[in-house]
């Protein structure tokens, strides 16, 4: 799946955040593209130049900081500027994605709470987007206070925010599963030291006997049930 993700934030240079989300991207596959909007554009983006990846791609992410509650000027003015005929009818049936990170507790956003609207709530004017151009909303993706999480927090984000980006919208177990067998599969070849190519073949192998096992237990299910049922 070709993935272009569209980077807005005023001062993405120096964003610890965005530099990480950017290191992410070198575990991640060729499809997946990068493109930062620049505030000098602000004044106004070309709708020619800049639609030529989003066309191509299938599935696009806004990835942005929660700006005032909404999104950075940026991506408003490219919103503005591309989408104009002929370009929105074209953008039918591919996916929207949103990488959104907050500078508070992801639990402060809600009803009654310190923020006192949800991010679904904020967020909601992008849905509507969506559902105008004839695109697939994908649930959104948060990153809550990204200079307090631990290294095991960004460990497990970089893990997530790759699935986000290549996974399908409903993937299943077994595709998670086939994901970590595939890139375990792509580090082993890139490492040169012998002992890390043992460990991570290790793991490899580990998981894809667990991914025939859970196969076996699904089969064994639904013949179960169907005796059960008196289909046998």
């Amino acid at each position: 799946m070709k993935t272009l993700i569209l980077v807005a934030h005023p001062k993405e240079q120096d964003s610890l955040t965005q530099a990480f989300l950017k290191q992410a991207l070198t575990f991640g596959n060729q499809d997946i593209k990068r493109r930062v909007l620049s505030d000098s554009q602000v004044d106004g983006f070309l709708p020619q130049d800049e639609m030529q990846d989003v066309l191509q791609a299938e599935r696009i992410i806004f990835q942005f900081p929660l700006y005032w509650y909404s999104a950075p000027a940026s991506l408003h003015q490219w919103l503005a500027d591309c989408l104009i005929t002929p370009y929105k009818e074209k953008m039918s049936a591919k996916e929207l994605g949103l990488v959104v990170s907050t500078g508070r507790p992801e639990s402060e956003f809600a009803l009654g709470k310190k923020q006192g609207y949800s991010l679904s709530e904020l967020l909601r004017p992008f849905a509507a987007i969506a559902d105008n151009l004839g695109m697939r909303m994908l649930p959104y993706f948060v990153i809550p206070q990204f200079e307090y999480q631990t290294d095991k927090q960004h460990q497990q984000l970089l893990i997530d925010y790759l699935q986000y980006l290549e996974l399908p919208r409903d993937h299943s177990f077994s595709q998670r599963e086939e994901w970590f067998i595939n890139r375990l599969a792509q580090l082993t070849k890139n490492k040169d030291e012998s002992h890390y190519q043992q460990t991570l073949s290790m793991i490899s192998q580990q998981i894809a006997e667990r991914n025939e096992r859970l196969t076996e237990l699904k089969d064994e299910v639904a013949m179960i049930k169907n005796i059960e049922e008196g289909d046998l």
